[in-house]
């Protein structure tokens, strides 16, 4: 779902309000006293003020948005406390939508607005001043298609831990998918439906599952060699992850590419390991869980490529392989660097393209920047207990962008 993919740590208490629709906001004492923190102080009021955008064919904007008219958006809260919609509205003519409420409760929780359009639940940015506005409270949604189309592979990660004591290894893949179109599309609901987006694995894997990411259990499939998603996939790019296990004697393993794909990444736990195919160069190692890789990455794979994964045999049995999430978080920001490219070349162009978050090709680079250092901040927000790994993966990542942005402000015109 648009937006989503940053705001996976909130999914389970959404799940437990996916049948509310009109919501009565709760009466003025209880709020009151809600709204008064531990030590006696009230907290301020808050504004949101947004809108909801959809692509039109005729009569919208320069980028091709006209208002979503007479939709219902939700205003939602969640805390370690609790967690609910705290009020509703339509959206008026030109989209345009209005909350004013008082904070309450635990002062770390989490507001945002939602909207749900054609069947499809669409996310605004975690709203954290007292007056939102702009592009942290504005929803774009989508029409939906079931007729399907190919989806672009921006970035494709294949790790491969050591044998376990019963001389099986775990494979992480992960995958980021990018929906070119301006249309959201979902599963048919015919019988034998075709799924949304679906993939070859190995015919000898075993346990396979979907690991953490933007897939629900729920919408994940593996039979007959393949893994299938059936969840809607909105424009701009989605994250799928998923795990299985291969005996031993499946290497050397042959992978193919059914698609072409922008960056494959291949991470295999054993310093003797080998990828072989056209395109694949070895580069730095890298240490993940406290566990070192041997990494190969090629770009720019065409559609049936072929890539051989090689591993020494008897290898010293290792532990099962605990770095599903990490490779999740390092996909993400491989994904908004992939997403921030292919906004740059499309406006370029002169072509509106799908986006992480859709915003007008005149916000600053600065406020993207700002805007990708919340969402980094958000994935982190979400993990429990964040290994050493995650977390310096997470200072790295954010220091870098927070470098981009100082300079970017640095070199903003005057005035700005």
């Amino acid at each position: 779902m648009h937006r989503a993919r940053w705001f996976e740590f909130i999914r389970r208490p959404l799940a437990l309000l996916a049948g509310a629709t009109l919501l009565v906001a709760a009466d003025a004492s209880a709020q009151s006293a809600a709204a008064t923190s531990a030590g006696g102080a009230v907290r301020p009021a808050r504004t949101v003020e947004g809108r909801v955008r959809i692509p039109v064919s005729r009569g919208g904007d320069s980028t091709g948005m006209g208002a979503a008219a007479n939709v219902w958006v939700t205003l939602h809260r969640v805390g370690k406390d609790s967690a609910g919609p705290i009020d509703s509205v339509r959206s008026d003519a030109g989209g345009r939508y209005r909350f004013r409420y008082t904070p309450f409760g635990a002062g770390e929780a989490v507001y945002f607005a939602s909207t749900t359009y054609s069947g499809i639940a669409y996310f605004t940015a975690p709203l954290r001043v007292a007056a939102a506005s702009g592009a942290d409270t504005e929803i774009t949604v989508f029409d939906t298609t079931s007729r399907t189309f190919p989806l672009s592979v921006k970035g494709r990660h294949f790790i491969v831990s050591k044998a376990d004591s019963n001389e099986m290894r775990t494979v992480v893949e992960v995958f980021e998918l990018s929906n070119d179109s301006v249309r959201t599309l979902v599963a048919s609901e015919a019988t034998g439906a075709a799924p949304t987006w679906s993939v070859a694995i190995p015919a000898a894997a075993v346990d396979v599952r979907a690991n953490e990411g933007e897939i629900s259990p729920d919408a994940f499939a593996a039979q007959n060699g393949r893994v299938s998603v059936f969840a809607p996939i909105a424009p701009g790019v989605k994250q799928v992850a998923f795990s299985y296990k291969l005996p031993a004697s499946s290497f050397p393993l042959r992978v193919r590419s059914e698609s072409p794909v922008v960056v494959f990444e291949v991470l295999v736990e054993e310093p003797q390991s080998f990828v072989r195919g056209q395109g694949f160069t070895a580069v730095d190692p890298v240490a993940l869980e406290g566990r070192n890789f041997r990494r190969f990455l090629a770009q720019d794979l065409k559609a049936d490529a072929e890539l051989v994964v090689e591993v020494p045999a008897g290898a010293t049995p290792g532990r099962n392989l605990y770095i599903a999430g990490l490779l999740v978080a390092v996909g993400l920001l491989m994904m908004l660097a992939l997403t921030r490219s292919m906004q740059r070349a499309a406006a370029k162009r002169g072509v509106v393209a799908p986006s992480l978050r859709p915003a007008e090709p005149t916000v600053p680079l600065a406020d993207r920047l700002a805007q990708e250092i919340a969402a980094l901040d958000a994935i982190y927000a979400r993990q429990e207990s964040p290994s050493d790994a995650v977390t310096a993966a997470y200072e790295a990542r954010r220091a870098e962008l927070k470098a981009a942005l100082a300079q970017a402000l640095a070199e903003a015109p005057a005035g700005r």
